[in-house]
């Protein structure tokens, strides 16, 4: 049988690898069906140029992913294909419609599925209950019943062993046609890799609804061979862990640190995680394995916000993690947010101070919108109304004016990049990488703010 899988275009002009759906395409091959994936981020097709592609191929499923920033392009896809082939079958996967399955569902007619968490044994097997229509047997979805009514089948258990896992389909989502974006890529091409799923964290602002809280791993065997395999096909220069939280296993980062060394690997790597996940003797093994770049989220220098955000750690674990950074000479990127629960004018005077403090080489500022699949959401939702059509996530602090939130971010990134520091990350990041995207950026946000 024959599976489509389709990623919604876009706006953003630095469009990541979707490695959702790389693995989803793995685990259909590997049960012996083709697959072919149509990333419109990437590569746009007009209506016409969609409308014979899909009949030249004349797949039996076409999977969707589904991002609420994407909603009103997803529609109208899912819509068009519909029209187009009324006889399709059509699935939705991602967080989205994961949180909000009966939502999905009843908001647009032209889905006919939702996959609800983890994707790659779910869509094996609707595919395969296609032809006698049992989709009752399949777990982890949402389909619509006898009268229209929406039907949830029992939750899929979560898959354990990852490295039971096909490697996700690189050669069609392949790294090579996605933008770098700055202030990534210092070294050249990424090989984009998530090694984790879940996570035990109790952030109020992040969505559980794919993954949930249980984490799993894979081995750090797994991920050096995975490293290894791809740099034999792919001229990658550097990898990008795009987990969560990478040093969430702090004994697994360690292994992973001396596998890359044993095996001669010799490619630099950035990586994200938790400021309260690190260590210094950590930190300088991961720095011997090519660690050079390292993303942390700060969120605030209140205490009495980052308690209200439930981040679970302190502001002296910020401070040391930054220093251990400055110390063994990493680029460092901190995230910062604004218009978080019960915030005041003085605490973001905090997020401020400490932004100073700490001297990130880069950072990022954002407005703190409620998304489906997490806390914030449930406590949003019981006292407002909310629209996803409109391609945006409302913001939480409804008694605040968005546009003074966005002057704040605003303010908080150009106070950096006017510094000395600041100027000088990112004289140095386009010396390195001949990349005037960073500037074009920073431009951007001068322009905004004036």
């Amino acid at each position: 049988m024959k599976t489509l899988l389709i990623i919604p275009p876009s706006n953003s002009d630095s469009p990541l690898p979707t490695l959702g759906v790389a693995y989803l395409a793995s685990s259909l091959q590997r049960a012996g069906h083709e697959t072919r994936i149509f990333d419109l981020w990437t590569e746009p097709l007009s209506d016409q140029q969609l409308l014979e592609k899909i009949g030249e191929y004349q797949p039996d499923l076409v999977g969707i992913t589904f991002f609420t920033r994407r909603y009103s392009a997803t529609k109208k896809l899912a819509d068009d294909i519909k029209g187009w082939f009324p006889d399709k079958k059509i699935v939705v996967g991602g967080y989205h419609p994961s949180a909000l399955p009966r939502e999905t569902l009843s908001e647009i007619q032209s889905i006919d599925f939702v996959a609800i968490g983890e994707g790659e044994e779910t869509i094996v097997e609707l595919l395969e209950s296609l032809p006698d229509k049992e989709w009752d047997r399949v777990h982890g979805i949402g389909y619509r019943g006898e009268g229209g009514a929406v039907v949830l089948t029992p939750p899929r258990k979560f898959i354990k062993d990852l490295d039971g896992l096909a490697y996700p389909d690189l050669l069609q989502v392949d790294p090579r046609k996605y933008r770098i974006h700055p202030p990534y890529g210092w070294f050249g091409l990424p090989l984009t890799m998530i090694t984790t799923r879940g996570c035990p964290g109790k952030c109020t602002f992040c969505s559980k609804s794919v993954f949930k809280r249980t984490l799993r791993s894979l081995s750090p065997r797994k991920v050096v061979d995975e490293i290894l395999y791809w740099k034999e096909r792919l001229p990658v220069k550097e990898i990008r862990f795009y987990d969560d939280d990478f040093t969430i296993s702090q004994k697994r980062t360690f292994e992973i640190c001396d596998l890359l060394i044993e095996e001669k690997v010799n490619l630099p790597w950035t990586c994200t995680t938790r400021v309260d996940f690190l260590s210094r003797d950590l930190m300088v093994r991961m720095k011997e394995a090519g660690l050079y770049f390292i993303t942390l989220g700060v969120e605030s220098g209140s205490p009495k916000v980052l308690k209200a955000l439930q981040k679970g750690y302190t502001v002296r674990h910020i401070r040391d993690a930054f220093s251990w950074a400055h110390q063994l000479d990493l680029v460092t990127f901190a995230f910062f947010m604004v218009g978080c629960p019960e915030e005041t004018e003085a605490d973001v005077a905090l997020t401020m101070a400490i932004q100073k403090e700490i001297k990130p080489d880069f950072l990022n500022w954002g407005v703190l919108r409620v998304v489906p699949g997490s806390q914030l959401f449930e406590e949003f939702k019981r006292d407002h109304a909310y629209d996803f059509s409109c391609d945006q996530n409302p913001i939480y602090r409804q008694d605040l004016d968005e546009k003074y939130l966005c002057k704040l971010c605003k303010k908080g990134m150009l106070t950096h990049y006017t510094s000395p520091r600041g100027a000088r990350a990112v004289l140095k990041y386009f010396y390195k990488t001949k990349n005037f995207g960073v500037i074009a950026n920073g431009l951007q946000w001068i322009k905004e703010l004036i």
